[in-house]
């Protein structure tokens, strides 16, 4: 199995990071631990200084980008690399062409009643709002009135 090690620099919870991916290197022969968890793998390789300068890569046999969270010496050279699913990277492209109903409030006191916090108007110009709950307020212009709406991409 191959690994695409990189450096990453964005923050975790960016959807598409490839921007900022710095490439450190290939290695081969790459074997993935037996694990019960498919989100936390590990891997075991030779030690290496693409390894270790490194914090996230690529599984092209998994399709999948991991964090790579601490990393074990082993005997003879080898290393065990603790690693967790990037979601937001893996599934970027269904993410971003995704549609949904998107619920935001305005006010964070009603503890019970809010999902999304409003901080600065999560929509983009290349969307188009589609439909809205019949007793909410929509985002309209400048308001800060927010609440239920489709949005389309």
């Amino acid at each position: 199995m191959e690994l695409n090690f990189y450096k990453q620099s964005a923050t975790p919870n960016r959807i598409n990071k490839s921007g900022y991916l710095s490439e450190v290197g290939t290695v081969n022969g790459v074997i993935i631990k037996e694990t019960e968890n498919s989100l936390t793998p590990d891997f075991i390789m030779m030690t290496s200084d693409i390894v270790l300068n490194s914090n996230y890569f690529f599984c092209s046999a998994t399709s999948r980008y991991y964090f790579i969270t601490s990393h074990d010496f082993l005997s003879g050279g080898r290393i065990v690399l603790h690693s967790r699913v990037d979601v937001l990277m893996t599934f970027r492209n269904e993410i971003l062409s995704s549609t949904a109903w998107v619920e935001v409030s305005k006010d964070t006191s009603d503890v019970d009643d809010y999902n999304m916090l409003h901080n600065d108007l999560p929509f983009r110009q290349d969307y188009t709002i589609k439909g809205k709950s019949s007793t909410d307020t929509i985002f309209r212009g400048g308001s800060t009135d927010l609440s239920v709406v489709l949005i389309m991409k």
